[in-house]
C-alpha cells in the first residue's frame, strides 16, 4: 500500500499496490492466498512492515499504526495575516523543537532561559531578566492576557503545560504596541485546540512530579484537560538529615491545571479556557531546645492564581475580529513566625478586543483596545519594635486596605509596504492610569524590515514604553500614591540571514534608557492624609542598558537541532540624578549558551547544553565599626555594586529512547543537570562581625529519571 500521493515504480508481477484515501483506508482485492508481506510508506512516517497469513478466499480486516518519522519534513504552521507583525527581534519556538531539551526537563517555557538577552536567575529559581531590565518590568502573555508568574516553586517547571503550547514569541525589545504596561520585553505563549482524531493523552512522572492529559473531540470542536502535582514534599523530609533542624511539614509543593474547550462558528472560533497554579512551602525549624517547635519558628509562603478566558475570533469579508474577557483572582502570601505577615490578593478583570482589515494591497490596519481593572486587598501585621533608648515598645503593626486600579487602553498599528523590499509599522498606545495616577501616556512606536538581499534583512526600530509601578511602591501606606508612570525608550537594529539547510545567523544590537523609576526615598513629605511621613519612594530612578547580542540556530529538520547564543551587555541604575551610576544588581556583562540536540537511529536521542555567564555584582564590606549602644557591628561598604562573583559555568545532559508498540507509546529519559557537579557561587554570606564571608554556592548535579506513555 502507497500514500496516495506516491508515484510507484515498476512493479513485478506478484506485488499489489494499494493507494490509501484521505482518511488512511485501503482496499487490496485478488490478493493471493499464503503468507504475506504487507508494507505501508507515507511521507512523514517510519515505514512499517508486517507478515498477513490468507488461507483461500476470506476476508481480512487490518488496523496498522504508522509511527510519525523523527525527521517529518512535513509541518503545518498556520498562521492568518493578523497575527504575522513583524517585529525587530522576534525569537519563536515551537513545543516540539524543545520537548527533549537538555536542561527543561521537557518544559517548553524553561527554553526562554536559553535565548539571547536573557540573564540566568540565581539558583535558577526562574526569574525573567530581559535585556538588563528588573524582573518586574517585563510581561508574560498566555492567550490574550498576562499571567503573574511563568514558573513553580524554584523555578523548577513551568505553571502551564508546555505539551498544549504551539508556539513561544519572545519579544526582548521594541514590540508592538498592542502590549501594555511593560518597559522590558514580553513573552507570548500561544496554545493549540484538542486533537480531534480520538481519545489521546499520557501520564507522565519525573524527580519532581507527576502529570496526566486527555485531549479528544466534541461534535465539531475539541477539548483539553491536564493537571500536575509534585511530590517534592514526600521527598525531602526523607532525605533531609536528621540533624538538620528543618520540618518540612507541608511542602515545598505545587499544583496546576488546565483545561480548553474549542469550538468552530461560522467563520470563526470560540474558545474557553481555565487554568491555574498553587505553590505553598511551611519549613518549621526546631525550637531552642531541638525538640519542639511551634508557630514561632514557622516560615511559609504560598504563591496562588486562578484564570478563566473566553476568547472569539472571526474572519470574514476580509474582517479579522478579536474579542476576549478574562477574569483571574491572585493570592501572595508570606510569613515567619509571630514576627511577620503579609498577604496581597486581588480580583483582576481584563478585557481585549481588536479589529483588523487590509486597507489595500499594500497597507493593512489593526486597532484594539485592553482594560485591566480589579481590586486588590493587603493586609500585614509585624511584631512591636523596641524604642530605642526609651526601653518602650512601638504598637504592634497591622494594615488591611482594599483598593481598585483600572488601565483602560487604545492602541493601532498600521502596517505599510511602499517597496516590495521595505515595511514600515508605525504604532501607538494610549494608557489611562484612571485609578492609581490618574494620569495618561501617549507611547509612539516605529519599526521597519527593510529586505536588502535574498535571504537577509535589516530590523530596526524606536519606541516609547510605559508602566505602573510594583503595588508595594504605590500604595499609599507602604508607599508613594504621586508616584508617576515609569517610563523607558528603546532602539535596537538586528541584521538576520537565512542559509541553506534550515541555518540562519542574527545580530542585534539595543540601547535603553529608563526615567521615572520608583526609587527609594527617606525625605518627609507631607502625605495625602495631611499628616507628615516619609516619603518612602520617589519618581527619580534612572536606568540605562546597553548590548548586542549573536544568534547561530539549527531549525528541526532531519537530526540535528540546536544554537548558539551571546550576549554582551551592560545594565545600570541611578536613583536620583545627584547619586553615581552603578551596575544593575542582575547585570551579567557574559552570557554564552550552546544547545545540540541529535535524533540517532532506533529511537534514540541524545542533548546537551553549555552555559557561561558572567558572575553577578556585589557590594564588598570594606570595614565594620562596633555599636556599643546596641551591641552589634555596623558594615562600611564599599561603592554599590563595585565587585563581581566568580563566572558560572554548568554542563547539562539528556539522553530519550522512544518505545511504540500499536497504540502506545513509552518515552523514557534521563536528565542531569551540572554534570561536572560545579559549585558557583551564588552569594556571599558575612560574619557576624564581618571579618570573613562564606559563599553560598549553586545547587549540585541534579539528575532526573522520567517516564512518559501516551496513546
Amino acid at each position: 500500500m502507497r500514500h496516495r500521493d506516491y508515484v510507484p515504480p515498476v512493479a513485478p508481477a506478484w506485488q499489489i499496490e494499494s493507494r490509501s484515501d484521505e482518511q488512511g483506508g485501503f482496499t487490496s482485492a485478488g490478493v493471493r492466498p499464503g503468507l504475506l508481506r504487507v508494507i505501508v510508506t507515507a511521507p512523514g512516517f517510519e515505514r512499517f512492515e508486517t507478515i498477513v497469513p490468507l488461507a483461500g478466499s476470506e476476508r481480512v480486516d487490518l488496523d496498522l499504526y504508522l509511527v510519525r518519522a523523527s525527521d517529518n519534513p512535513y509541518r503545518t504552521v498556520v498562521r492568518s495575516d493578523a497575527n504575522a507583525r513583524e517585529e525587530v527581534t522576534r525569537r519563536s519556538i515551537s513545543a516540539e523543537e524543545v520537548t527533549n531539551l537538555p536542561g527543561t526537563q521537557g518544559d517548553a517555557l524553561k527554553a526562554i532561559q536559553n535565548f539571547p538577552g536573557v540573564a540566568r536567575a540565581p539558583f535558577g529559581i526562574g526569574l525573567l531578566v530581559i535585556r538588563g531590565a528588573d524582573p518586574t518590568d517585563s510581561a508574560v502573555y498566555l492567550g490574550e492576557h498576562e499571567i503573574p508568574q511563568l514558573f513553580h516553586f524554584g523555578g523548577l517547571t513551568s505553571v502551564f503545560n508546555a505539551d498544549i503550547i504551539t508556539t513561544i514569541d519572545y519579544l526582548p525589545g521594541n514590540f508592538d504596541a498592542r502590549y501594555g504596561d511593560a518597559i522590558g520585553g514580553v513573552i507570548d505563549v500561544k496554545t493549540r485546540a484538542g486533537r480531534r482524531d480520538g481519545v489521546h493523552g499520557y501520564v507522565d512522572a519525573d524527580l519532581f512530579d507527576a502529570g496526566a492529559l486527555v485531549e479528544g473531540p466534541v461534535g465539531k470542536g475539541s477539548y483539553i484537560v491536564a493537571a500536575r502535582r509534585s511530590y517534592i514534599d514526600a521527598i525531602l523530609p526523607a532525605v533531609l538529615p536528621a540533624d538538620a533542624g528543618l520540618s518540612l511539614t507541608v511542602a515545598p509543593r505545587y499544583w496546576d491545571y488546565q483545561g480548553i474547550f474549542e469550538y468552530p462558528i461560522s467563520r470563526g472560533k470560540l474558545t474557553l479556557r481555565a487554568f491555574g497554579s498553587d505553590d505553598r512551602t511551611r519549613i518549621v525549624a526546631a525550637g531552642p531546645n531541638e525538640v519542639t517547635t511551634d508557630t514561632r519558628n514557622r516560615y511559609e509562603t504560598t504563591l496562588v492564581f486562578h484564570r478563566v478566558d473566553l476568547a472569539y475570533e472571526n474572519h470574514r469579508d476580509g474582517w479579522d475580529i478579536l474579542i476576549a474577557p478574562s477574569y483571574r483572582y491572585d493570592l501572595a502570601k508570606a510569613g515567619a513566625g509571630d514576627i511577620f505577615r503579609f498577604s496581597i490578593g486581588a480580583h483582576n478583570f481584563y478585557g481585549r478586543a481588536e479589529v483588523g482589515r487590509r486597507l489595500g494591497p499594500r497597507a493593512r490596519l489593526s486597532i484594539g483596545t485592553q482594560v485591566s481593572s480589579g481590586v486588590y486587598q493587603l493586609e500585614a501585621e509585624s511584631i512591636a519594635i523596641p524604642q530605642d533608648g526609651t526601653g518602650g515598645q512601638s504598637s504592634r503593626f497591622r494594615i488591611d486596605e482594599r483598593s481598585p486600579y483600572a488601565t483602560p487602553g487604545l492602541f493601532a498599528s498600521l502596517y505599510l509596504d511602499p517597496t516590495p523590499w521595505l515595511t514600515l509599522i508605525p504604532s501607538a498606545r494610549l494608557s489611562f492610569y484612571a485609578v492609581q495616577f490618574r494620569r495618561a501616556t501617549v507611547d509612539p512606536r516605529l519599526r521597519l524590515v527593510a529586505r536588502v538581499a535574498d535571504h537577509t534583512s535589516i530590523r530596526g526600530g524606536v519606541g516609547i514604553y510605559s508602566q505602573t509601578p510594583d503595588i508595594p511602591e504605590w500604595n499609599r501606606r507602604f508607599g508613594n500614591p504621586r508616584l508617576s508612570p515609569e517610563h523607558a525608550v528603546h532602539t535596537s537594529l538586528a541584521l538576520r540571514h537565512e542559509f541553506p539547510r534550515q541555518w540562519s545567523a542574527e545580530i542585534a544590537g539595543f540601547y535603553k534608557y529608563s526615567w521615572d523609576l520608583a526609587a527609594p526615598s527617606t525625605a518627609v513629605t507631607r502625605r495625602i492624609d495631611g499628616t507628615l511621613g516619609p516619603e518612602n519612594f520617589s519618581s527619580t530612578g534612572l536606568g540605562r542598558i546597553v548590548g548586542a547580542e549573536i544568534f547561530v540556530r539549527k531549525e528541526l529538520t532531519r537530526n540535528l537541532f540546536g544554537w548558539l547564543s551571546y550576549t554582551v551587555s551592560r545594565s545600570q541604575r541611578r536613583p536620583d540624578p545627584q547619586q553615581d551610576w552603578f551596575v544593575f544588581d542582575l547585570d551579567q556583562t557574559h552570557i554564552l549558551t550552546l544547545i545540540a540536540v541529535y535524533r540517532l537511529p532506533r529511537r534514540w536521542q541524545v542533548g546537551g547544553r553549555f552555559r557561561l555567564v558572567s558572575g553577578n555584582p556585589h557590594t564588598p564590606t570594606m570595614a565594620a565599626a562596633y555599636d556599643a549602644g546596641g551591641g552589634d557591628y555596623i558594615a562600611i561598604d564599599t561603592p554599590a555594586n563595585s565587585a563581581r562573583l566568580p563566572a558560572f559555568h554548568q554542563l547539562d545532559l539528556r539522553v530519550d529512547k522512544r518505545f511504540v508498540w500499536r497504540k502506545v507509546e513509552l518515552n523514557v529519559y534521563a536528565d542531569v543537570q551540572n554534570v561536572y557537579n560545579r559549585q558557583s557561587v551564588e552569594f556571599l554570606q558575612d560574619a557576624y562581625d564581618y571579618s570573613t564571608s562564606q559563599p553560598i554556592a549553586s545547587l549540585p548535579i541534579l539528575p532526573s529519571l522520567g517516564l512518559r506513555l501516551s496513546w
